[in-house]
């Protein structure tokens, strides 16, 4: 189980003593843990990572890093990040997880107020794409509609992959000087180019990311208002649940219908041809034990002939003699020898 330790812990008054990088490694981290939690662990590290959220804020007010009268190039490498601050903040409070609808409703302005100032930001800076900017309404023209909606969303989902895809090769690039500087021992300005583009991809993927939440929650806002707004005694009650024979009636008839279903299933997905009855090692060891018992019955057969021909010589003269048998019996008819019997002239 994830647990969030040293941030959830520490009050405001200690995270004043850390300065605005080490507070900003500080929300990184609980942004990323907070995306990853869920239940009271994830409320745990909301509550700090807002805290962590509102001294990063003030720090950069503090110190002033971002003006009216500048544009983007005018602000440093180094401190493009903190642009996100906002953006950041609102995904914490969008992931609080509360009962009460009242609370849910006034965290989900609160982020939705965090939203529209991190696009704010970046408009004042010239950092928002037009699709961006018309979603937003930040370009004072009519609210658009769904088709054109749908359009720039999927223009939307397109351009983050690539911005995804961009991200990966600059970041390998930027692996690839750090290892160039540190076997030549020498500082280059490419990786502070390479950190800026990382930077500026990152503020417009999350400029497209804050439209989107700010559409989901304000849509959760107009529900959870709708629901509040309806009295107590008109609120839809929760249905009873039926009698116990009428339950059991109807979980033989949801039975019934899921064994219905399941044969229909089985009749349409049916295959069209027939399928094998055995494997092919089965038939394998069939054809074998066929030409096993015609090998035997060809050499029984062979046995036999070879038996005959053996004999052949003495069926010869066994026919010899018979027929000099036969030949003598013509010659000397029966009764033949006995004078006696002959009638007398």
């Amino acid at each position: 189980m994830h647990t969030c330790v040293g941030t959830c812990a520490m009050t405001a008054a200690d995270l004043q003593v850390f300065s605005l990088p080490a507070l900003y490694q500080q929300a990184c981290r609980i942004h990323q843990q907070a995306s990853d939690l869920s239940g009271a662990d994830a409320d745990n590290v909301v509550k700090a990572g807002a805290a962590v959220m509102q001294q990063c804020q003030a720090a950069i007010d503090q110190l002033a890093l971002f003006s009216n009268n500048e544009d983007a190039d005018d602000i440093a490498t180094a401190d493009l990040k903190y642009m996100l601050i906002p953006a950041m903040h609102g995904d914490i409070l969008a992931q609080t997880q509360v009962r009460d609808p009242e609370v849910r409703r006034h965290t989900l302005q609160s982020a939705v107020r965090h939203y529209s100032r991190f696009l704010e930001l970046c408009e004042q800076y010239g950092l928002l794409t037009k699709d961006v900017k018309a979603a937003a309404r930040l370009d004072g023209q009519e609210p658009l509609d769904q088709n054109t909606k749908r359009q720039q969303k999927v223009q939307r989902f397109k351009r983050e992959r690539e911005i995804k895809a961009k991200m990966a090769d600059v970041q390998m690039k930027r692996m690839r000087i750090a290892h160039i500087q540190e076997e030549d021992g020498v500082a280059d300005d490419l990786d502070e180019e390479s950190e800026r583009e990382t930077s500026l991809l990152q503020i417009e993927r999350e400029t497209m990311k804050a439209v989107e939440q700010t559409q989901m929650l304000q849509q959760e806002v107009h529900l959870l208002e709708h629901a509040a707004s309806i009295p107590p005694d008109q609120r839809q009650q929760p249905p009873r649940p039926p009698p116990p024979d009428v339950m059991q009636h109807l979980l033989g008839a949801a039975s019934n219908l899921q064994r219905q279903r399941q044969n229909l299933q089985a009749q349409v997905f049916r295959p069209t041809v027939a399928l094998p009855t055995v494997s092919v090692e089965q038939q394998g060891m069939v054809e074998l034990q066929r030409m096993q018992e015609a090998q035997q019955k060809e050499a029984a057969a062979a046995a036999h002939k070879a038996a005959h021909e053996d004999s052949d010589e003495e069926s010869d003269a066994k026919v010899d003699k018979q027929r000099a048998w036969d030949d003598w019996k013509d010659e000397n008819p029966s009764g033949w020898g006995n004078s006696k019997l002959r009638p007398t002239a």
